[in-house]
């Protein structure tokens, strides 16, 4: 991969709103060229950076505000957003959650602080920016690939010929030539800029009606104040609009209300309990269940703001931003004074109070004696719904569906790059006018909040036509639907990571991304323990190569996981390997109605049986034929005309076979490549695990 070498100056913490990483000097004007161009340092943009610095190419991050990390930090929704056990944290966001853990452990304190859980991981915001912060300085000084930070600067024109993305021009007058742009804006703000097509609320294009989206929520980190609240931040009059909210106020959080469940109204150590974060201003450390010790959380569940399509439009954007600050200022004000807290306020110490937040970010709207207090909010709101791009395919509602709780969506992915498991949870905006029907309908969506394990496909990251150009946060090709589900923390990381990974092996390999195998960016994925298959695995050590091996043959649907499961010690016999060998060499790609009906009816084009032991009728024959074709089926040692089915396979032979088979297809492997973590004697019998390993073996042989 061609390297650039910049003069680039390392971003302190504290120096969040001047220019960061190599923009000091960058004139204005002046072209540069980088491998990626990533627009937005939000969950997708940030974990797209590092991983595609990590694979060696040299990154220009740009990010509007003068905070990266999004809705996990940027917006203060700092409470991770996970649908179950089944999916454990994988991938970056896995290193993501251990890194925080970390932080907190040294610190003395527990992360299970919200969602009245035992088992959650909410941190500070501040924290969140500076673990992030930190993994990028990491990244840059391993001298691999690098990461140009540019904050407070956005793309304002996208370069192309034709339907070919080459660059930007931003705000701040800079030309980025590119190789891959990646919008990974909140709002998807670059897809109109760029000849691809994308989609804005039900619209194909832009909407011009303001048509509704999903509410944002304009969060606040708040705190306990022990010694009193500092002045500045005391409510000592109603915000605007106060009498507005009240009623809505009144009906979900009271000093006499609910002190058990989420049933509404709450009393306020429930209200703390579901956002509540660590506090490091506290020596004390307390978990979700002491409801009552907790000294910090965030205002983010009675200040939804709804909201449209009319948000994507910059010259509006703003007034909209400001109505939604003042619906959490009647939230703050009504906390101190008729929930009678007056040690509660902002919390001033998570770090928002910068220039930016106190200038550009600044509302006309909200009176001077509110402005200390207006400084401290978020830098940015938290935005659920954006733009979306039109790719290769649209994920839809249908596809991520959960038939009940804690099951696997109806439909998985052969070319899988990420594993979300929230529930479809759209916050308003649902009725049946507001869908794209041509893509869902409102039965789509199940009744209650059912989590499970869906898959994501590349194509969803890859537009239709148009080339240089990759999607990677809320705005991956989607429907509105299926966008309630996958606009969660956990599943943004994992779809930027996957961004990152195909972008960078695109500008390795010197082609477009719709050209880079889908088995090259899934192999990769693995080796960075990123989930592909939608079926649980907690017997397999995630990561390890076995487990990698098993995913991988899973996501492709080579191999079946059991209830428990992926069986991994199970012996093969010599019918399950001709299976598996079919699905991989033979007859790859499969539809899974063909499957379906061959496993209740059988499917075999051969005039006569080969074996007297499978009879054309056999369920299994047809592979079975279609392997003795190739001429590679080891001999049965009971009869020449026997195929033996129901005796085991040894690993030896399996492997023998494949070597042989991959030879057919021209890919250069040895039988030491597909010897790698698998012990074979010659008396060993074939296990599944190390069948697939053996497979994987040949799959990286024949994509990297």
């Amino acid at each position: 991969m061609r390297r650039h070498f910049l003069p680039v100056a390392l971003l302190a913490l504290c120096l969040a709103p001047v220019l960061a990483q190599g923009q000091a000097a960058a004139a204005p004007d002046s072209a540069r060229t980088y491998d990626i161009v990533i627009a937005g340092a939000g969950t997708g943009g940030t974990s797209a950076a590092i991983q595609a610095a990590r694979l060696g190419a040299h990154v220009a991050l740009l990010e509007e505000t003068d905070w990266i990390g999004g809705q996990a930090a940027a917006a203060a929704v700092s409470t991770m957003d996970e649908g179950n056990h089944l999916t454990p944290p994988s991938g970056f966001y896995r290193e993501f959650v251990d890194r925080l853990g970390a932080y907190y452990t040294a610190r003395g304190k527990s992360v299970s602080t919200c969602y009245w859980g035992s088992d959650t991981h909410c941190y500070e915001p501040s924290a969140v920016r500076k673990i992030l912060m930190q993994t990028i300085d990491e990244v840059n000084a391993g001298g691999k690939g690098h990461i140009d930070l540019m904050l407070q600067d956005r793309v304002v024109r996208v370069l192309a010929h034709g339907n070919t993305v080459t660059g930007v021009v931003t705000a701040t007058g800079r030309t980025l030539n590119s190789k891959v742009l990646i919008d990974a804006t909140e709002y998807g703000d670059v897809l109109p800029l760029t000849p691809a097509s994308f989609r804005s609320g039900h619209s194909i294009g832009a909407d011009k009606l303001g048509s509704c989206t999903q509410d944002i929520t304009y969060a606040m980190v708040i705190k306990k104040y022990p010694n009193g609240v500092p002045d500045e931040l005391k409510m000592k009059n109603k915000p605007p609009e106060y009498d507005k909210w009240l009623p809505k106020l009144r009906a979900s959080w009271r000093i006499d209300g609910n002190p058990v469940d989420r049933i509404l109204p709450v009393d306020f150590a429930v209200h703390n309990a579901y956002r509540g974060l660590p506090d490091s201003s506290n020596p004390d450390p307390y978990v979700s269940a002491e409801a009552g010790q907790i000294t910090r959380t965030a205002l983010n569940w009675f200040n939804d703001f709804p909201t449209g399509t009319d948000i994507f439009d910059r010259s509006k954007r703003m007034q909209i931003l400001c109505a939604a600050k003042l619906e959490t200022l009647a939230n703050l004000y009504y906390l101190q004074h008729d929930l009678n807290e007056p040690l509660w306020s902002v919390a001033n110490d998570e770090g928002y109070d910068t220039a930016f937040n106190r200038k550009e970010n600044s509302c006309p709207n909200i009176p001077a004696e509110f402005k200390a207090i207006e400084a401290n909010f978020p830098s940015m709101p938290y935005i659920r719904e954006s733009q979306r791009l039109i790719g290769q395919y649209t994920l839809t509602a249908g596809d991520i569906r959960r038939e009940r709780q804690g099951a696997i969506s109806v439909t998985g992915f052969a070319d899988s790059i990420a594993v979300g498991d929230y529930a479809d949870d759209l916050h308003a905006c649902a009725q049946p006018s507001d869908l794209e029907t041509n893509l869902e309908h409102l039965f789509d969506r199940p009744p209650g909040f059912r989590s499970g394990p869906f898959e994501v496909p590349l194509r969803s990251l890859i537009p239709e036509k148009v080339d240089g150009l990759l999607a990677a946060e809320k705005n991956i090709s989607q429907s509105r639907l299926a966008n309630g589900a996958t606009r969660l923390q956990p599943i943004t990381m994992l779809t930027g990571e996957a961004a990152g990974t195909l972008a960078a092996l695109a500008v390795e390999k010197g082609v477009q991304p719709r050209a880079v195998p889908t088995e090259a960016v899934q192999i990769q994925l693995l080796k960075s323990a990123c989930i592909l298959a939608r079926e649980p695995m907690p017997n397999l050590p995630i990561g390890m190569r076995p487990w990698q091996a098993a995913q991988f043959a899973v996501a492709h649907k080579w191999i079946d996981v059991g209830a428990g499961g992926f069986d991994a010690k199970a012996t093969m016999t010599r019918a399950q390997a001709a299976v598996l060998l079919d699905r991989v060499f033979l007859r790859p790609g499969k539809a899974s109605t063909d499957e379906n009906s061959e496993s209740m009816y059988g499917r075999s084009t051969e005039a006569k049986a080969t074996y007297k032991d499978v009879p054309i009728y056999a369920v299994d024959s047809a592979a079975i034929e279609g392997w003795h074709a190739s001429g590679t089926v080891p001999a049965c040692a009971k009869a020449p005309e026997m195929f033996c089915p129901a005796d085991a396979m040894t690993t030896a032979e399996f492997l023998e076979a494949v070597y042989a088979l991959g030879g057919k297809e021209g890919v250069s492997v040895t039988k030491a490549d597909l010897r790698r973590e698998v012990h074979i004697g010659d008396a060993d019998l074939l296990t599944r695990i190390d069948a697939v390993m053996i497979l994987y073996n040949f799959e990286e042989a024949r994509y990297e």
